[in-house]
């Protein structure tokens, strides 16, 4: 068979497979058009919950990263905190995002979004269950965290090359994250349709002199400015830049013993109160990939927002 009859039957057979598969999706009852495995609708899709790992400290405790996916193709979906959005035991309740945005990346993640928040457990509830439950369309989901099973058990130390997760600070000696549980800032007041600075000090951590193989000592951070939490989605001067856009150039500007500063302007358009999640990230680096949960850390800004 010549390459043009080759590909003229390969293209038939590709033609008939869609039109039977439309067909027999139709023909579904309805309860089973919601697998995941199934084709993803413009809007009213799920929007689920996930139990991204959990790592041991050095102190007993157990810190448990969750994520979600919304799996609309369009639809961007708000869910309040409260009977729809909702985490037990009740003292972790309140950490998770009520902004579900719609994500296309490429990869293993795809349409997922990882390490949104975490919460650590005290070594004395280190075997607790923590469950979040998202209500959404019609669909519910409840997504136990536990820390009993070595394959969602993950490390907080250095990658292959070196590669930590990067640190933040609000304050050049202030407090600091280095983790996805992060610290909350204090708490900034806008107005509505006013521009608000939003500024942060970050730091690569990586202890890569210690491997000789590496090309660079510096691995440039990026950043990113995510709504967490709120009625409305604020304009962002500058949301996000990737640690190669920035270069060591812009990762060295206004340095001091390794802290750069980093800002954005948000502008809300509706009062109410805010988290602004800033994601840090060493994605640059070859031994850092948001596919393999590693390495980046979060802190989070809280914003009332006045008419």
């Amino acid at each position: 068979m010549n390459r043009i009859k080759h590909f003229a039957v390969g293209s038939l057979a590709f033609l008939l497979m869609g039109s039977i598969a439309a067909p027999l999706y139709a023909q579904l009852p309805s309860h089973l058009r919601d697998y995941q495995l199934t084709q993803r609708k413009a809007a009213g899709d799920v929007v689920g919950p996930m139990f991204n790992g959990w790592t041991a400290n050095a102190d007993g405790s157990v810190t448990m990263l969750f994520g979600f996916v919304n799996r609309n193709r369009e639809e961007i979906v708000d869910i309040p905190l409260g009977p729809n959005n909702f985490i037990t035991p009740a003292q972790f309740d309140g950490a998770q995002p009520t902004h579900f945005p719609v994500y296309s990346r490429r990869g293993f993640v795809g349409n997922q979004e990882r390490g949104a928040f975490a919460v650590t457990l005290p070594a004395d509830m280190a075997g607790t269950e923590v469950v979040w439950t998202l209500n959404h369309a019609g669909h519910k989901y409840e997504i136990p965290g536990r820390a009993t099973s070595t394959a969602y058990e993950m490390s907080a130390g250095a990658r292959a090359l070196g590669s930590l997760a990067p640190a933040i600070r609000f304050e050049r000696d202030g407090a600091e994250s280095n983790d996805r549980e992060g610290i909350m800032a204090a708490k900034v007041t806008a107005s509505v349709g006013s521009p608000v600075n939003l500024s942060a000090y970050i730091q690569d951590r990586g202890t890569r002199a210690l491997y000789p193989e590496n090309e660079m000592d510096l691995y440039p951070l990026g950043t990113e400015w995510i709504m967490h939490q709120g009625p409305a989605i604020p304009d962002f001067e500058v949301a996000m830049i990737s640690g190669r856009d920035r270069g060591v150039e812009g990762m060295s500007e206004g340095s001091t013993n390794g802290w750069t500063p980093v800002q954005t302007e948000a502008t809300f358009w509706e009062p109410g109160e805010y988290i602004i999640r800033l994601r840090v990230d060493n994605f640059s680096a070859p031994d850092s990939q948001f596919d393999n949960v590693c390495c980046w850390s979060n802190a989070y800004v809280p914003v009332t927002v006045t008419p």
